[in-house]
């Protein structure tokens, strides 16, 4: 009996414990050695191109090249006259670079010598310059360039002041490096006669020119493939007036090019230029903020103005005034444009993608919109300062269901000066012939402005009541319903 009762336990117990077991098995995962390894966070970075330059006029005291705007003292020229200014360059980027020094004449006045005949100063003024590394024998060329005037100090090229475009070239910094001291004379030989004597104050000859440097990146940091991902770039093309600017537009290697305009100069954008040969082109234009790019249709079109420049181009404006027009169709038509740091003035037309990145609008016209973006497909306002007199952003134009217009404005500022008196709101929106939309909106600042039709918000006005299926608003992350409705 016992021995039964023994056997039955052991029966039992035998039972639960295949029982946990399964019961184990069911509920658990085989396990097996393990680890992990995972790297840091991994951090890329831009890199960054700064060339610094110096100029000396003494050889003491050294001053910044960008705040210049006479580097020669002021005085009036004659046989034997003679100036020196001496550059130092200094690579503040984390980028390796080249770069070079380029001389030109941005604008020339014909005078009327004794014999009454024309003469230019560019005929009769020599240039001569010396690089020199920056060592103690560059310290030395430096002092000796400033205490005589004879040519002891051995300046290794001469040159005609007209023909002297480049004074150095492809020069390498790396980064903290302190580059080459050039030092460039700038005579009247005394050998100059009576040819560029002036027969009066009045009809005396004068000249202005420019002096640049440009860089771009060199062969020098690597990456999975080498260090030769960038041998192929090029200098930025300066132009000083509208010849200048239409040759590079039109010489363009590939297309392309980088253009930068000249201290307080305007050029203007020809639709001669733009149809002349293949159309399509890739052009950057870029200022330090006192140059002018004029937009202004210079031929009319079967819509009004526009400067064509076809499909498959884009252009870039950086740091410039922007002068655009009245008109209803005034733009360039191209595939994508491009405005940074711009101040941009009178009414644009948009054709194809549009970027606006801490860009001004000063508009002073009474009844015209800053932008109309009629064949605008993406157009974005990025950190942006509406100043008008009532109209801003008209959303209207050519687009459909299958392409519709995409406005997206961020982090931008309007401001009404007629403090509503026009009607409008910030963002005007509508059309009469079934096109499509998309607004979205964040962070928005009005000031001034009128309550939209059918919104009664300042910012944003459906004014053709446009529905749901052709118009979709979001404005900080919420969607309006019902864009038609007052809300």
């Amino acid at each position: 009996m016992t021995s039964s009762k023994s056997t039955k336990r052991a029966l039992i117990t035998s039972a639960l414990a295949i029982l946990m077991c399964a019961a184990m098995l069911i509920g658990a995962t085989f396990a097996w050695f393990t680890d992990t390894a995972s790297t840091g966070v991994n951090k890329i970075q831009a890199g960054n191109l700064d060339i610094e330059v110096e100029y000396t006029l003494d050889g003491k005291t050294w001053n910044n090249l960008d705040e210049a705007t006479d580097i020669f003292q002021k005085g009036l020229w004659e046989p034997g006259h003679t100036e020196v200014v001496a550059l130092k360059f200094k690579n503040n980027g984390s980028l390796a670079l080249k770069y070079s020094i380029n001389m030109n004449i941005v604008d020339e006045t014909v005078g009327l010598n004794k014999s009454e005949q024309e003469y230019k100063l560019s005929d009769y003024l020599k240039v001569k310059t010396l690089s020199q590394e920056a060592s103690q024998i560059g310290d030395i060329c430096i002092g000796m360039a400033f205490s005589a005037r004879n040519d002891a100090l051995g300046y290794t090229t001469t040159a005609n002041f007209k023909d002297a475009t480049v004074l150095d070239h492809d020069l390498f910094l790396a980064p903290g490096e302190v580059g080459n001291y050039l030092i460039m004379k700038v005579y009247m030989p005394e050998t100059v006669g009576n040819e560029a004597n002036a027969i009066s104050p009045e009809k005396a000859a004068s000249i202005s020119f420019g002096l640049n440097v440009v860089a771009t990146q060199v062969p020098y940091e690597k990456d999975s493939f080498g260090n030769t991902y960038d041998k192929d770039a090029t200098y930025p093309v300066i132009v000083s007036n509208q010849q200048q600017a239409n040759d590079a537009i039109t010489n363009a290697t590939d297309k392309k090019a980088n253009i930068s305009i000249a201290s307080g100069q305007t050029i203007t954008l020809d639709n001669g230029i733009a149809n002349e040969g293949t159309k399509s082109r890739d052009i950057t234009f870029s200022g330090d903020g006192s140059q002018t790019v004029d937009v202004i249709t210079n031929a009319v079109g079967a819509e009004g103005g526009q400067l064509n420049y076809q499909r498959g181009s884009s252009f870039t404006f950086e740091n410039l005034t922007i002068q655009a027009g009245e008109g209803n169709f005034d733009g360039i038509v191209c595939d994508e444009l491009t405005y940074k740091d711009c101040t941009i003035k009178g009414k644009l037309t948009l054709y194809g993608k549009a970027t606006f990145i801490n860009c001004t609008f000063e508009n002073t016209m009474t009844n015209q919109y800053s932008i109309w973006t009629w064949g605008g497909t993406d157009v974005t306002f990025e950190n942006c300062t509406f100043n008008t007199n009532g109209k801003a952003i008209l959303l209207y134009g050519q687009a459909t269901a299958a392409k519709p217009t995409n406005l997206v404005v961020n982090n931008c500022i309007f401001n009404d000066r007629n403090n509503g008196t026009a009607g409008k709101a910030a963002i005007e929106i509508g059309n009469d012939y079934n096109a499509t939309y998309t607004l979205t909106v964040n962070n928005a600042t009005v000031n001034g402005f009128a309550a939209g039709k059918n919104t009664d918000s300042t910012l944003w006005a459906n004014k053709n009541s446009m529905d749901a299926a052709h118009l979709t608003v979001t404005i900080d992350g919420s969607k309006i319903k019902h864009p038609h409705k007052k809300r």
